[in-house]
């Protein structure tokens, strides 16, 4: 999108009809605006989004008509208007927007309609073609989403930290193009979801005399119901476990700047990363415990019968000639057979038939003693086998009670730790607040788990419920071509959920690389950019072993967010180039007061990044903040202005000839 010409009509402090063109040149793409405090520079900034949007975010909730034009209506009686007309641009095409609010004198005042209204044209071979009225706040949305406008008509002293605002994610999915496959997926929907793609199919399928197939479809409608409602519930809870974890931050860093209990609070953080790995570490060993339990729990039941019973049979007389394993029945064979194993002769009343008849005695079934001994022997090796399984069964619980009472005294030190704090003057109401944010956050953690929790059960069932459907639908022949439709489109979603999932992850490494390349050009330090899953980022210094997240002055807050900006625009140019999703712009960056919050060295390493990364750059500027820039921007300025300010209320837009 290139801006081509403003013009304001009685707004605000802009009396009459006062007109910017700016500069188109590729060359010289800076559009220069000089104006001293409350000139209007902010003014002109607020007209752009009052044009597109029917809003201004103005600090004073003043009339936006001309003060002096205000008072004239009232002598008059007669009415006015304010407008804001704005000639642009966008993927090729001319678009002249105007928009207007009417004001009259009545019953002793002036008041205004409750309503702007804009107007928007085109041209087309030629020709100017008018917007219906109901077409123009749609279209107006399409060349520039108002999610979007912050990024793009930013104003540094009032916008704070854009790069996490809620709706970040949402507005660099827009920019970058995501948007297409995002609403691929809900066009194509889901078999229950009304409206969809998938859904119209699915309807489509003549059902005869199968009552089977809606009981199932009812069910498959009452579970994406209740799986829409978790997921609701879902976000819920993670816009209040942002809220609480912002309190949570704000709080520590108010905590932090208090000298007596900064340390003592670092301490505590310490602990509580400490108490989460000994959780872990706790968990592990009560797992590894029930693992070894379940490896041989009768050694656990049998141990002290074993005990009880080999000290049992330590006291009793036992026979200890016998032959393991050999019984009585076995040596009257060897008797009536008349010779031994070893082939040794057995005659009656020989040296070696009387022995065997000895031996007879302490064999069973004769002999209980030599049973008993038997048992003991093999209640000894089991005895002996449990007794190392107890041993190693006791070490893992010595573990387990040693992780308990490490997490218990690490819990102690901490309560010992909130006491000191909180007696500290100024400190406790703080602490209080802090501890109250961390107890709600973990209740809020736990409750999205089990949040979780239920999703995956209910995305189970509703696989399990949708085979079931499509077995049913697929026993009727009439149904075949629209099965086969059903299924593209189930494949199509399944491949614009890939490539969504894909490009997501593939443009946020992007993006991040791209934000630390502009970051690195335009600070002076020893800092990195990291980018979460939601395109929120967050600045690491990388100066010290660890990297760590630090807080931010103004002025690193103005940096990040150029860097965001400078990374977004760079990205969004080049996706212009590819040949996919093709919803992307460039957009002209609009900045009032861009420096004010930067430093003489940030100021000039920002401006050698700007005019290169935007296709317009548009600078409304007080005139010592640029000077700061001047060296390394005159040569790319196209267009100048001087807000001259004559009085409060009226400001007069200045074209200056010459270059700055």
């Amino acid at each position: 999108m290139i801006i081509k010409k403003l013009t304001v009509t009685n707004f605000r402090q802009f009396k009459g009809e006062q007109t910017i063109n700016f500069s188109q040149n590729p060359d010289k793409n800076i559009t220069l605006i000089l104006g001293d405090n409350t000139s209007g520079k902010t003014t002109l900034l607020q007209a752009f989004l009052w044009a597109f949007y029917g809003v201004a975010n103005f600090k004073s909730k003043d009339s936006l008509l001309n003060a002096e034009i205000s008072q004239e209506l009232s002598k008059s009686f007669e009415s006015s208007k304010v407008s804001v007309a704005i000639e642009l641009d966008h993927e090729g095409t001319y678009y002249h927007l105007i928009r207007q609010q009417k004001y009259y004198y009545k019953n002793g005042s002036v008041v205004s309609d409750t309503y702007s209204t804009p107007s928007l044209t085109t041209k087309e071979n030629g020709q100017i073609k008018s917007f219906k009225q109901y077409q123009v706040e749609n279209k107006l949305e399409e060349i520039l989403p108002k999610d979007l406008s912050i990024y793009f008509l930013y104003d540094t002293e009032r916008f704070g930290n854009i790069t996490s605002r809620a709706d970040v994610t949402k507005s660099v999915k827009a920019i970058l193009g995501l948007t297409v496959l995002d609403n691929m997926i809900k066009h194509l929907g889901s078999t229950t979801r009304s409206g969809t793609v998938l859904n119209q199919f699915s309807s489509s399928v003549k059902d005869e005399g199968d009552k089977n197939r809606q009981n199932i479809f009812d069910k498959l409608k009452e579970l994406e119901t209740l799986h829409t409602h978790t997921e609701n519930r879902k976000t819920e809870k993670k816009s209040e476990l942002e809220y609480f974890n912002d309190i949570i931050t704000k709080k520590r860093n108010i905590l932090y700047e208090l000298e007596k209990v900064s340390q003592l609070q670092k301490e505590k953080e310490r602990k509580v990363v400490q108490i989460e790995s000994g959780k872990k570490a706790l968990q592990n060993s009560l797992r590894s415990y029930k693992d070894f339990f379940k490896s041989s729990p009768i050694s656990f039941i049998s141990y002290n019968l074993c005990k009880r019973a080999i000290n049992e049979l330590s006291t009793a007389k036992l026979d200890k000639k016998s032959i393991q394993g050999m019984n009585a029945t076995a040596i009257r064979d060897i008797i009536e057979r008349g010779s031994c194993v070893c082939g040794t002769a057995i005659s009656k009343g020989d040296i070696h038939y009387e022995h065997l008849l000895e031996e007879i005695r302490y064999l069973p079934p004769q002999s209980i003693g030599t049973l008993m001994n038997n048992f003991k022997q093999q209640a000894e090796t089991h005895l002996n086998f449990a007794e190392s399984y107890f041993l190693s069964l006791e070490t893992h619980y010595k573990q387990i009670i040693f992780h308990n009472m490490n997490i218990g005294e690490l819990e102690d030190e901490i309560h010992s730790i909130n006491e000191e704090i909180s007696g500290e003057d100024n400190v406790s109401m703080h602490q209080a607040d802090l501890l109250g944010a961390e107890q709600k956050a973990k209740s809020i953690t736990e409750d999205i788990e089990q949040l979780n929790q239920t999703l995956g059960e209910l995305k189970k069932t509703i696989k399990d419920e949708e085979e079931k459907y499509d077995q049913s639908i697929q026993s009727s022949a009439k149904n075949d071509e629209i099965l086969l439709y059903l299924e593209y489109a189930k494949n199509i979603l399944d491949w614009v959920v890939n490539r969504r999932d894909t490009k997501e992850h593939e443009i946020k490494s992007q993006l991040e690389k791209q934000v630390n390349y502009y970051f690195e050009k335009m600070y002076h330090g020893k800092r990195k950019v990291e980018i979460d899953d939601k395109f929120r980022v967050n600045l690491i210094t990388t100066d010290l072993s660890n990297d760590i997240q630090t807080d931010e002055s103004q002025g690193l807050e103005t940096v990040k967010n150029f860097a965001f900006i400078s990374g977004l625009v760079h990205l969004a140019k080049q996706k212009l180039a590819d040949d996919y999703e093709k919803n992307a712009e460039a957009y002209p960056l609009i900045l009032d007061a861009p420096f004010s919050n930067a430093d003489e060295k940030h100021v000039k390493n920002i401006s050698e990044v700007l005019p290169n990364v935007a296709n317009q750059l548009i600078l409304i500027v007080m005139a010592k903040d640029w000077n700061y820039a001047k060296d390394s921007l005159v040569d790319k300025v196209g267009t100048e202005y001087y807000l001259n300010k004559q009085s409060e209320i009226f400001t007069e837009i200045i074209g200056v000839d010459s270059n700055v």
